[in-house]
């Protein structure tokens, strides 16, 4: 059992996507902007009743992993603009300096292209406060029509309200739970720790480490660490370097947070066709300066970091492998540093062991510069210190595709993901993550590895990345100029605990919002 106590999550008070995730096939985004305020309020006070707890997503969870027929079911979390929660009353003068801000006034420090006047070049939505949205609505459900209709109807009664739409955008998983570009998502998550109730053992991320092994109280499943649930929750103990101590509760400066999470969304447009041309060009220049075949899809797997089935390059530096990929226990086992221990595992196949894996802290088959690498170096020492530091920057990612499949018939179709996450630090986490790491050829471990060349955006300039030999001296060189991902803006929001949406609700501003 755990070492030491875990917390009791108030799961009637916390919004369901943030901990446990919708994990709907559709997700719609509805982004208003509100009009007079006390008609606003009470546009929120008929939308607060369908808003869905931590409760209600996870014994929704439960019953979909049962088999229930749950099609007509719609799942909604809301979330607001600083500026809304200080128009509805709420004091936002100390909260994280970036949640103060449209996504566009700090485009730049993204690395975000700018024209001649500083603003954003691709921004749809974002680039101002009059084209951020107020609140952002999340309806989930088990297909695109189900959710655009709860859409509509909640768009209606905000109409009514007053309210306008300034953004709407519906995603769908993709067959086999892939992105755009062919790569199965979603594979590698941190576990938060935290109980549903008093039970002792019933933890919100399973425990599938057997007890008794050495890893029980650090992983929830091979290869997801457990996280202190104020690195993404309001009110809750914090992560510190020694991952069996709770840190000091989060509280982001203001009571009215507790419960509640900053939820950050970047639109990321996905050029198909762009990807494919720069990834054959990035296996000719890879074989060409390394003296070997390097096909389309090993380029491809190296900036990834993993082959397009889930298979980590760093375990099957020669291909795919097909047994480990649909192994959960295995496809996210390994680490760079010191690689991994023999482990024992329980899972629905009953106890079994799982062989050590070894390191790569050189780099020779996952790349300094893989996305998966860059995002999260695991055991790495890195530019932000020890390794239990990586822990404290993660966040729980939430995001979706949007736009079909792409084929010769869709092509001209707009297509990419719209990335999510929730986390209680937009300085610490989220800009550290995409600013200091994705966008910085230096770090995270200061060997000048390049940049992360799937996600990140140079501001529009060429990107590129080293790959070393074991010595650490560059044996090859990748530059890559068009951008296959582009931004296409975004917005930080935060999500209240239920307490906080009464208050917002209430037909007056709440009494001592400005503590």
């Amino acid at each position: 059992m755990a070492v030491v106590p875990e917390p009791v999550f108030d799961v009637h008070q916390i919004q369901g996507n943030i901990l446990r995730g919708f994990d709907t096939a559709s997700l719609a985004l509805v982004g208003v902007r509100f009009g007079p305020v006390d008609a606003a309020r009470r546009w929120l006070a008929g939308v607060l009743p369908r808003v869905s707890s931590l409760a209600a997503v996870h014994a929704s969870r439960l019953a979909r992993s049962a088999g229930a027929d749950t099609t007509g079911e719609i799942l909604l979390n809301i979330a607001f603009s600083a500026r809304a929660l200080e128009n509805l009353g709420l004091d936002v003068a100390r909260t994280d300096p970036l949640f103060r801000q449209p996504m566009g006034a700090v485009a730049g420090s993204l690395f975000d292209p700018l024209d001649a006047k500083g603003q954003p070049l691709d921004y749809v939505v974002g680039a101002t406060w009059d084209t951020t949205p107020d609140t952002l609505l999340l309806l989930g459900a088990s297909s695109a029509d189900a959710a655009d209709g709860a859409a509509r109807e909640l768009i209606a009664a905000a109409e009514d309200a007053g309210c306008t739409v300034v953004y709407r955008e519906t995603g769908g998983m993709l067959p086999k739970e892939i992105e755009h570009f062919g790569f199965r998502d979603g594979i590698s998550q941190v576990g938060p720790r935290g109980r549903l109730s008093d039970a002792e053992d019933d933890f919100l991320t399973p425990r599938l480490i057997a007890p008794g092994d050495p890893y029980f109280d650090l992983f929830g499943k091979p290869g997801q660490p457990l996280v202190w649930p104020g690195q993404f929750v309001f009110g809750y103990p914090s992560q510190l370097l020694d991952p069996l101590s709770p840190g000091p509760s989060a509280d982001g400066g203001q009571q009215w947070m507790r419960n509640g999470s900053f939820l950050v969304l970047r639109r990321l447009r996905q050029d198909v066709a762009a990807f494919r041309a720069q990834m054959k060009a990035t296996g000719d220049a890879l074989g060409a300066q390394l003296g070997r075949t390097v096909t389309e899809d090993e380029g491809a797997a190296m900036i990834v970091g993993r082959w397009k089935d889930g298979t980590p390059v760093l375990l099957s530096p020669d291909g795919p492998d097909a047994d480990l990929a649909g192994d959960e226990m295995r496809v996210n086992n390994f680490a760079y540093a010191q690689g991994t221990p023999d482990l024992v595992v329980a899972g629905s196949d009953g106890t079994r062991c799982l062989a050590a894996t070894a390191d790569d802290a050189m780099g020779q088959r996952c790349p300094h510069f893989s996305h998966v690498r860059k995002v999260n170096p695991r055991d790495l020492v890195t530019d932000q210190g020890a390794p239990g530091n990586t822990l404290r920057l993660q966040m729980l990612r939430r995001g979706i595709p949007f736009g079909p499949l792409f084929s010769e018939d869709t092509k001209e179709v707009e297509r990419g993901l719209l990335f999510m996450a929730y986390l209680t630090s937009l300085r610490n986490q989220f800009a550290v993550l995409n600013d200091i790491w994705v966008n910085n050829p230096d770090a995270p471990e200061l060997v000048n590895e390049g940049h992360d060349l799937l996600i990140a955006q140079n501001a529009g300039r060429p990107r590129h990345a080293a790959y070393f030999d074991e010595a650490g001296v560059p044996r090859a060189h990748v530059t890559l100029s068009a951008r296959a991902v582009v931004s296409t803006g975004g917005g930080f929001f935060f999500s209240p605990g239920f307490d906080c949406l009464r208050r917002l609700a209430a037909e007056e501003a709440p009494a001592g919002s400005q503590e």
